[in-house]
């Protein structure tokens, strides 16, 4: 089992008796991270428990329970409730009422620290109750991000390096070092962005393993938590709207032009992308503006939270070299990386004047800004946009840095670094 980069966020807090809830897609390591958790925490194996609810016959247990049937239940099992001990309860959505077992545990309880997984938001939102505000801290486990992908596939020299040249930042003995191993580089990260970070699908051993798994991936989300939870009588629309979206990433959404494609009305139309988004396949990146009211009434764009379901959606994993697409395939790798686990302080949005000039990315962290333009071949050019927008906001804003993320290209130039890809980091 391979560490995730949020163990140490998680941990962080561990001595709090607030429940630990992991939620994410299915397949994106959860059940996983819970042990690995427990491995390394200060509880050991005699004190730690795991009840998964895809087993009815834990379901049914732990189903319509008071304060005494769960000391009761506990007991059977072991667990001494006056001493400390780690209890994961795993897919906790597939209980009935999964607030209130989780509300009577932290409430009498407190010797116990709890985990809890859930996979469908769609049922947790349906499910829990306000009964668990400020008893519960609430973790998005995502897809791999580049270094997870680099730890799971064994290239610590890689890991080692990008790590030592994003501490430190742009100089030119970096850029000597960085051209030894600029093609080894180029080679994994073109795996990343074409089969994307789920982690079976990372140590799938060949491309036709992967593509399986993410079908796979893919299958089990549109029949458990659509056609179950959701109730989508419509699955065809329901896909044809993963595939358009797929087809128009990092484009402005347009509503008419998305109803013309799949064919179905606005209100429905609305619901799907409502449920994508609820249900972390998809995420929305709205417009920059210093007028807030503005901001929430233009048109957004939509990215994949994973490169590998993006390109599933369209049946296309070919070498980035032959797509057309490549850029969007950039985007989308960029938009999550700087959305990656993000701080409550922080916003990131995308710049378009009335002439269409754009910035792809501006990230705000508190009253800082970055901005981040995304090519997908060799640039070195600075994009005028980043200049106009500089001498526009400079007295209205605080401009910490601007990048231009592309292939191979890293050198400073002024203000902009010019970054290869494979290292952007948050």
């Amino acid at each position: 089992m391979y560490k995730r980069q949020i163990s140490k966020t998680i941990l962080s807090g561990f001595d709090s008796n607030e429940v630990v809830f992991l939620l994410g897609t299915r397949q994106t390591g959860k059940t996983t991270l819970s042990h690995l958790l427990a491995q390394e925490s200060d509880y050991n194996k005699n004190e730690t428990w795991y009840f998964d609810f895809e087993d009815k016959h834990y379901r049914n247990m732990f189903n319509d329970v008071s304060v005494a049937i769960i000391g009761q239940i506990l007991a059977v099992e072991g667990i001494d409730v006056n001493k400390k001990n780690l209890v994961i309860f795993d897919e906790i959505q597939l209980l009935d009422d999964p607030s209130n077992l989780l509300k009577l545990l932290h409430d009498h309880f407190p010797q116990l620290k709890i985990i809890a997984t859930g996979s469908s938001s769609l049922q947790i939102q349906s499910k829990f109750s306000d009964s668990l505000a400020g008893r519960k801290k609430v973790y998005l486990i995502e897809p791999l991000n580049f270094d997870e992908f680099l730890l799971f596939k064994g290239e610590d020299k890689l890991l080692n390096l990008r790590n030592m040249i994003v501490e430190s930042g742009f100089t030119e003995d970096n850029s000597q070092l960085l051209q030894s191993y600029h093609q080894q580089f180029l080679r994994i990260f073109e795996e990343y962005l074409i089969y994307g970070g789920y982690p079976e699908v990372v140590l799938s051993s060949n491309s036709e393993l992967k593509i399986e798994k993410l079908d796979s991936i893919a299958r089990s989300y549109i029949q458990k938590d659509i056609r179950e939870i959701a109730n989508i009588e419509n699955l065809n629309a329901y896909n044809k709207l993963l595939e358009y979206l797929a087809v128009n990433a990092g484009c402005q959404f347009k509503l008419t032009s998305a109803q013309l494609a799949v064919g179905i009305a606005a209100k429905t139309l609305g619901k799907y992308l409502n449920i994508l988004q609820e249900t972390f396949i998809v995420d929305e990146l709205r417009p920059f503006f210093t007028n807030k009211n503005k901001e929430l009434s233009k048109t957004t764009k939509i990215y994949f939270k994973d490169t590998g379901i993006n390109n599933l959606m369209m049946r296309n994993f070919n070498p980035l070299s032959l797509r057309r697409d490549a850029g969007a395939i950039y985007e989308t790798y960029v938009f999550n990386t700087l959305k990656f686990n993000p701080k409550v302080t922080s916003g990131l949005f995308f710049y378009r004047t009335q002439s269409k000039s754009e910035i792809d990315f501006i990230h705000v962290n508190n009253t800082k800004f970055s901005l981040y333009e995304v090519k997908s071949g060799k640039s070195n050019k600075i994009p005028r946009t980043m200049i106009e927008f500089e001498k526009k906001y400079k007295d209205k804003v605080d401009i910490k840095s601007q990048y231009v993320i592309n292939q191979s290209v890293y050198q400073q130039k002024g203000s902009v670094c010019f970054l290869p890809a494979y290292l952007l980091s948050k």
